[in-house]
């Protein structure tokens, strides 16, 4: 099956990405990468962040079917993690692109909404009522501790495995929903263990 031109445009974008400054890096040496005309291009995105948006997107879309679910929300941060891992050499230099349209942006919306969805599915499992204000706020604070953590792991000069940053996030988060469940149970910390 032949490359379609989305993903040779979003193929050559990554490589280019990888090998010189993202300053240096235009519509047409992503076209010339790619071997397309440049004006191809604007038939599918606004610009080059609008590709590295849409990289993540549907990269991430693939690695974690599950996304936003509480009954799979460990396999979700598994994923993610992966994915993450994966694609190191190409998120370490997207995350530090600190500009207008910065990808890091369509990322940290994507983690907010898995977060809210992932709140929102636990509050039916677990027959709890979740305040819409305090799910947003959690949706905000544990989106941005996320891409805190995976931005930190990414950027270490010596980072722990890809296994040992998903059980630290899924420790976190766990310990977050079971706080949460606690609360919203007012169940006495004595009558766990």
């Amino acid at each position: 099956m032949p490359m379609d031109t989305k993903t040779k445009i979003k193929d050559a974008t990554k490589r280019l990405v990888v090998a010189q400054p993202f300053s240096s890096i235009n519509v047409t040496t992503i076209m010339q990468q790619a071997g397309l005309r440049r004006q191809t291009f604007y038939d599918y995105y606004r610009d080059k962040y609008d590709v590295l948006g849409d990289i993540y997107s549907s990269e991430v879309a693939a690695a974690a079917h599950y996304c936003g679910h509480y009954q799979y929300w460990p396999q979700t941060v598994e994923s993610i993690v992966a994915y993450f891992g994966t694609n190191r050499a190409f998120y370490q230099r997207v995350i530090q692109i600190d500009e207008q349209n910065a990808p890091e942006m369509v990322i940290q919306a994507h983690l907010r909404q898995m977060v809210a969805d992932i709140f929102k599915t636990m509050g039916e499992a677990e027959q709890v009522l979740i305040d819409t204000s305090y799910c947003k706020f959690l949706k905000d604070l544990l989106g941005a501790a996320l891409l805190s953590g995976i931005k930190e792991w990414l950027l270490a000069d010596h980072p722990v495995s890809v296994k040992q940053e998903t059980d630290y996030l899924q420790a976190y988060f766990q310990d977050g929903m079971n706080g949460f469940l606690l609360r919203a149970r007012k169940i006495n910390t004595r009558e766990i263990g």
